[in-house]
């Protein structure tokens, strides 16, 4: 009888045991996921082969999950070709778990091929104090530290009314060929944009090429968040357009018909407002 009783003791005592070790393992919580919420572009610009990608956290009302999205915008031959791959992930105060790998690709312009993907690893990230940058480390990974910043729409100043419209440049021209280009500040139910146009003459050949990015505008500067490029071709006859992700600096005239730009640190450019604006 004493030894049933200090069995069953025993027995007690490593189940008091087994239920007070330590949760040592990994722990997700719905408030460091929702942190991270929103959209993300690759911190600084002016990277060619990062600029076109964004990375979306959100949570899948459908399956439950919260999810990384990674999209990369190609330059196509008629439209932008845009690929998307999409991981379910697991979000603690301090770790990324991407639970699956993934990717995505299509046809972009000149036959070339546009595409992304998601590595499924374990990552570590540190958001900062103001919540609109991230890094990311991941050691052995390409690469293994990666910094973000928030491109929410809800984070971004309102575009000036008086910024609005079509800016000419001055006209560039050769011997018989003339370029003119005109720079177009517009809005989307959801998006601040730039819209880059050109129009090429020489002789009696004529195009007309344009690339569009989003952007995000402050208090003295634009930036223009992607870079983008697209050739027109008629017949033999080419018609580039070329934008180009980074840092504008401008000044408004008072009257609001001249506009001095600055870009990434440039010889300022000075753009007049056209009478007629549109995105033709």
């Amino acid at each position: 009888m004493r030894g049933g009783k200090i069995l069953r003791f025993l027995v007690s005592f490593c189940y008091v045991l087994v239920l007070s070790l330590p949760n040592t393992g990994f722990t997700q919580t719905a408030t460091s996921a929702q942190k991270l919420y929103g959209t993300w572009y690759t911190y600084p610009l002016g990277n060619p082969e990062t600029d076109p990608v964004r990375r979306e956290f959100r949570h899948n009302s459908a399956t439950g999950n919260d999810e990384l999205i990674v999209a990369r915008r190609c330059a196509g031959n008629f439209r932008p070709a845009i690929v998307k791959a999409v991981s379910p992930i697991e979000v603690s105060e301090d770790t990324i778990r991407i639970l699956k790998s993934a990717s995505d690709s299509a046809t972009a312009q000149n036959k070339s091929v546009c595409q992304v993907s998601i590595e499924a690893a374990s990552v570590s990230y540190t958001l900062s104090e103001d919540g609109d940058r991230v890094t990311i480390t991941n050691p052995g990974g390409n690469p293994d530290i990666l910094e973000l910043a928030r491109q929410d729409a809800a984070n971004e100043a309102a575009l000036p009314k008086n910024l609005y419209g079509t800016w000419l440049l001055p006209p560039v021209s050769s011997k018989e060929r003339r370029v003119q280009t005109r720079i177009v500040f517009y809005a989307t139910a959801d998006r601040q944009k730039v819209r880059q146009i050109a129009t090429c003459s020489e002789g009696n050949d004529s195009a007309v090429s344009h690339v569009d990015s989003d952007i995000s505008i402050g208090k003295d500067q634009i930036t223009v968040m992607e870079s983008a490029s697209h050739t027109q071709q008629e017949g033999t006859f080419l018609c580039r357009s070329t934008i180009k992700a980074g840092t504008w600096r401008y000044t408004l005239a008072p009257d609001g018909l001249s506009l001095t730009i600055s870009i990434n640190g440039g010889k300022p450019l000075k753009l007049t407002r056209e009478a007629q604006p549109g995105l033709d």
